[in-house]
């Protein structure tokens, strides 16, 4: 009971199990509240960010989380000690740091309807996204293709288009990613809707992930890396 009535509550357990100490409220940014939000909705997988929100905002334990998920304990364990190292690289850290006010001021992000899209080159341009084999190669064509788009350049049906969103899938290299069963677990998302999300991402010549590519954490990774990396050359 002493314990709990003790505890720092979210997100300063959070950041004190991320820095690996203590972290006194005066050290942290006024905005600390919004920089961590930021930083879960923006840029991390949105698995591990809601795990991480389910232990330290919820308060709930590894064995119950792992119980939410149908994982073990070991292995909830180590996706929270994964994402404690992506919240520690310096590009995340600056956000719970410093606070997003500060690192507005200090690197400007272009208003919305100026960023770039221009797409690099298609490594494999006239073949189908389903025969392509090597992962790697299949997610620079996803993102030659249309990857480096936010969603809304699909033109998607309105119902379409809003499932995605409170899904947090808000650009096109993301929902390429998704299986169609990963979709129909999404919230008023259907048979009907899926089908013309397919539609839309056909008309590009993209597919959702039939399940070749083995989407897990490392394949997550290499694709938020590509991302960012083509997003910043492309500008």
């Amino acid at each position: 009971m002493t314990k709990q009535k003790t505890m720092r509550p979210f997100p300063y357990n959070l950041v004190r199990d991320v820095f690996g100490r203590e972290v006194p409220p005066e050290e942290l940014p006024p905005d600390i509240d919004e920089s961590v939000e930021y930083v879960l909705d923006n840029m991390m997988p949105e698995r591990d960010a809601f795990i991480l929100i389910l232990r330290y905002l919820r308060n709930m334990s590894n064995r119950e989380i792992a119980a939410y998920y149908g994982l073990s304990n070991a292995r909830i364990h180590q996706i929270i000690c994964k994402a404690h190292r992506k919240l520690r690289h310096p590009s995340r850290s600056k956000y719970l740091l410093d606070g997003c006010a500060k690192v507005a001021q200090e690197m400007p992000v272009l208003p919305r309807e100026q960023v770039p899209t221009a797409l690099p080159a298609d490594p494999r341009p006239d073949e189908p996204l389903t025969d392509i084999k090597d992962v790697h190669i299949r997610i620079d064509a996803i993102m030659a293709r249309g990857g480096l788009n936010r969603i809304e350049w699909l033109d998607l049906p309105i119902r379409a288009y809003n499932c995605l969103v409170t899904s947090r899938v808000e650009n096109v290299w993301q929902l390429c990613l998704l299986s169609p069963a990963d979709l129909l677990q999404v919230k008023n998302l259907g048979a009907g809707t899926l089908a013309a999300i397919q539609e839309k991402l056909c008309a590009h010549n993209l597919v959702l992930d039939d399940g070749a590519m083995g989407i897990d954490d490392q394949t997550w990774d290499y694709a938020e890396q590509r991302y960012a990396a083509l997003a910043v050359h492309s500008r």
